[in-house]
């Protein structure tokens, strides 16, 4: 939707990247959307690739539901005026995104100082940034040595490790038993991914006895941060960066390095977007750490979960066209079931289908594995977006909430996972 491109966004991007100032989302405004037609569906899709996040979602758009989106000054009157000429219902949930911002980082630094005055023990009620995620993983692996290690997978392009945690009641995940593999936080601001799957974590290591039931028959691989610089960035300088941070062109930075694998990878959006693929698949070095780990483990993967957020959907292949998986059928069934377990515990109704039929076609890590490696069980769960409606933006009481309701999903899939064959 090249009406909403703007230099001025360009520019102000440019000059953060440079001068590494916080980036300022003052006087932009957050709408909910609600596409009723396939036609209008299409044309929310469109605004997905715009550069400089002029026109940013939050949450996947989809017919009959509402959908989270950003919306900058210089583009907010095309943007009403281009939902009123095609009869798309929209609702203005907050006029200045940047109060939204502040409030978040209020309560989490008031919560991270109390923790760390009165040297309390683990908590998930704040959002951990990346060294107290990889002091954890440490933690956990020096004290529960029977049946944690953890392993580095590569390195970013700004030099962090990309770390994976294994748990295992053998100690040794050597792939004789079945295996869950998942990722966390492959987009950087999705920080409810990244915490859900650490309290899985802390279930299963800490609360082991309480889930002896997801280890007695099933071992589980987790990289919990899958783009740690993009991570960090959302943390120090920009909270709503997507992308990893590897240089692009001369002013722009970060590929979206869920649409860089090789499996039917398609371009996607210019070299600036927020949905740029890269400029060759599998050109990224998360990527590469996540496709060898899939490598590694894939004779043993019984379920494959990618964790984003947000948006209430347990998706599985195929994303990239309308094309059904040939067990789309199984995939079905078992992705109802761990909706229904979230139902149980009052949680939000999940819908389950074929990523491209539901939402919108591309390709993704569950493409990959799925097509490239037979796991034969894979799916991308995009976790509650939170009473709120802020999207990415959520309370820590509610953070909590939705990384117990993803631990129900997680259960169930682990599982199944354990009561197939190797």
């Amino acid at each position: 939707m090249t009406i909403f491109l703007r230099a001025s966004a360009f520019c102000c991007f440019f000059f953060v990247a440079v001068t590494g100032l916080q980036v300022s989302y003052e006087n932009y405004k957050l709408y909910l959307v609600r596409p009723e037609t396939r036609a209008q569906l299409v044309l929310l899709e469109n605004g997905l690739s715009d550069a400089h996040q002029e026109v940013d979602f939050w949450s996947q758009p989809s017919i009959g539901r509402e959908s989270s989106v950003m919306v900058s000054p210089t583009a907010d009157d095309s943007f009403q005026a281009l939902l009123r000429f095609h009869n798309i219902s929209y609702e203005l949930r907050s006029q200045d995104v940047q109060s939204i911002i502040d409030h978040e980082r209020i309560n989490r630094s008031r919560r991270l100082r109390r923790r760390r005055a009165v040297n309390e023990p683990i908590q998930f009620d704040h959002f951990w940034e990346l060294d107290e995620i990889y002091g954890y993983l440490d933690y956990l692996a020096k004290m529960y040595p029977d049946v944690v290690r953890v392993k580095k997978y590569g390195t970013t392009h700004e030099g962090r490790p990309i770390k994976v945690i294994t748990i295992s009641k053998s100690g040794e995940v050597r792939q004789d038993r079945p295996v869950v593999l998942i990722d966390g936080g492959i987009h950087a601001r999705e920080w409810a991914g990244h915490m859900s799957v650490m309290y899985l974590i802390h279930q299963l290591v800490e609360n082991s006895t309480e889930n002896m039931n997801l280890l007695n028959n099933t071992d589980w691989v987790i990289m919990p941060v899958a783009n740690p610089d993009g991570y960090v960035y959302s943390h120090q300088t920009n909270r709503m960066w997507r992308k990893n941070r590897a240089p692009v062109n001369s002013l722009c930075q970060g590929v979206d390095l869920n649409r860089n694998f090789p499996f039917r990878w398609a371009y996607y959006g210019g070299e600036c977007s927020i949905g740029y693929a890269g400029s060759t698949p599998g050109s990224e070095l998360e990527t590469r750490a996540l496709m060898l780990l899939m490598a590694n483990y894939a004779g043993a993967t019984k379920v494959y979960l990618a964790v984003h957020s947000c948006g209430d959907y347990i998706l599985y292949p195929y994303g990239y066209d309308y094309v059904l998986a040939p067990n789309a059928d199984e995939l079905q069934e078992l992705g109802e079931t761990a909706a229904r377990a979230v139902e149980a515990i009052g949680g939000p109704k999940y819908d389950v289908g074929s990523a491209a039929f539901l939402l919108y076609p591309a390709n993704g890590s569950d493409d990959f594995i799925y097509g490239s490696f037979g796991v034969n069980y894979s799916y991308t769960l995009e976790l509650s977006c939170g009473a709120s409606g802020d999207g990415f933006i959520i309370e820590s009481g509610e953070m909590q909430k939705i990384a117990k309701e993803a631990f129900e999903m997680f259960k169930v899939f682990g599982v199944f996972a354990g009561s197939q064959v190797v």
